[in-house]
């Protein structure tokens, strides 16, 4: 069997809003050599806290295992490298078509900053415009930051696979617990 992709999952019941992790995944994905208070450029996180009634939360994508963004990209800009779903950023045309096919909201455009300075099409004097969504941190040794930097621990990394042989654990012995008394 195939391994699944793993996520990260918000808890409502944990988090407090404070957007720590939209600023950790701005500065680690962006930001060199320079602190996240001299940010020379706007903040686009990879992820979204999200109010909704009485409850606030990151929403951020799934890495779905048909991944309908890969699959709505006509560019092929989206695609999957191992167990993790990323877009090549240079490939991206800004059509959109990944934000409608997304069931979570994960994807947005966002606008390409060289040395701090947007990046304008000539032709149509618009900000060049690019696929922007939760990678992982795939090139981070331990993982994704904004898992990392909560202050509550209110996000955490999914593993399907793990979690499924930890709730088969329980299973048995619960079952064996019923068959004991």
């Amino acid at each position: 069997m195939e391994k699944l992709s793993p996520f990260v999952v918000g808890d409502g019941e944990k988090c407090i809003g404070c957007k720590a992790c939209e600023v950790a995944c701005h500065a680690s994905h962006n930001v060199k050599g320079i602190t996240a208070g001299n940010i020379d450029t706007p903040v686009f996180p990879k992820l979204f806290v999200t109010r909704v009634e009485e409850v606030t939360m990151p929403v951020q994508c799934h890495h779905c295992e048909d991944a309908p963004c890969a699959q709505a990209c006509l560019e092929k800009a989206i695609y999957f490298a191992g167990d993790k779903v990323l877009i090549h950023t240079e490939k991206c045309k800004g059509c959109k078509d990944c934000l409608v096919a997304c069931p979570f909201g994960a994807v947005e455009l966002v606008p390409q900053f060289v040395n701090g300075r947007e990046v304008i099409q000539e032709n149509l004097g618009k900000p060049l415009l690019y696929g922007n969504k939760c990678d992982l941190c795939h090139t981070r040794p331990n993982g994704p930051i904004c898992v990392e930097i909560c202050p509550e621990q209110a996000l955490r990394l999914v593993e399907p696979h793990k979690e499924k042989k930890e709730k088969n654990k329980k299973a048995v012995a619960t079952i064996v617990g019923m068959f004991k008394k």
